[in-house]
């Protein structure tokens, strides 16, 4: 963890200084669940994020995201991250605006989804445009134990890591707008091509251990 980045937060310490939980709505299709505060806790050294089921019965599941108040931009951001193994899922740290900041949708992202987690797929979003997934075989199976990934975002590229190395990037159409600083867990509806069918098992946790940005 780069202590002296920009912005540091240190999940392990059982707090979190710039990043507040989503709590009391769903974002609708493709995610199959409320968002809700209690499905997020510090525990054993790292923040937990964890789909169960919607007890309250509003929702068919209960999903965690955590964001930050404050917008970043061009930078290098990471994680160290485990993600949850599980058909119909995903795990996740990005950047988001849109909408509802009043900026066009802007989104840079980390996906590891719960049916191969031997995988990581990175994407972007630039003024509500995405289609640019690309899927990196890891080498590793992302459930089995944290690994850091990130990305460094610039006006002209975007270059995602794994563990400290440079593996992907992408030079066209890249957004500009600065954006939240986001990581979530959810089951997906309407997705099975991409997810696979979600299988209602719960409780599924993913675990973060820290989050930076550095500004450069």
């Amino acid at each position: 963890m780069n202590t002296s980045a920009t912005m540091a937060d240190d999940f392990r310490k059982g707090s979190s200084r710039y990043f507040i939980a989503s709590d009391g709505w769903e974002n609708g299709d493709p995610f199959d669940c409320g968002w809700y505060k209690s499905q997020t806790a510090f525990k054993d050294g790292a923040l937990t994020l964890s789909i169960d089921k919607d007890y309250s019965g509003k929702y068919n599941y209960a999903g965690a995201e955590y964001r930050t108040n404050d917008f970043y931009g061009f930078g290098y951001y990471e994680t160290s991250m485990q993600a949850i193994k599980n058909d119909g899922v995903v795990s996740s740290f990005f950047t988001y605006t849109g909408p509802s900041d009043n900026n066009p949708w802007d989104e840079i992202d980390i996906e590891i989804l719960g049916k191969d987690t031997t995988k990581v797929q990175f994407n972007y979003y630039t003024n509500g445009q995405g289609n640019h997934e690309f899927m990196y075989n890891l080498g590793f199976d992302a459930s089995q134990g944290y690994h850091t990934y990130g990305f460094d975002w610039q006006r002209d590229h975007i270059t995602w890591y794994v563990d400290g190395k440079p593996v992907y990037t992408a030079n066209s159409n890249i957004p500009q707008t600065p954006g939240k600083i986001m990581m979530n867990t959810w089951p997906g509806r309407g997705v099975d091509e991409w997810l696979n069918h979600y299988n209602g098992k719960t409780p599924l946790t993913a675990r973060y251990q820290w989050a930076t940005y550095n500004k450069q």
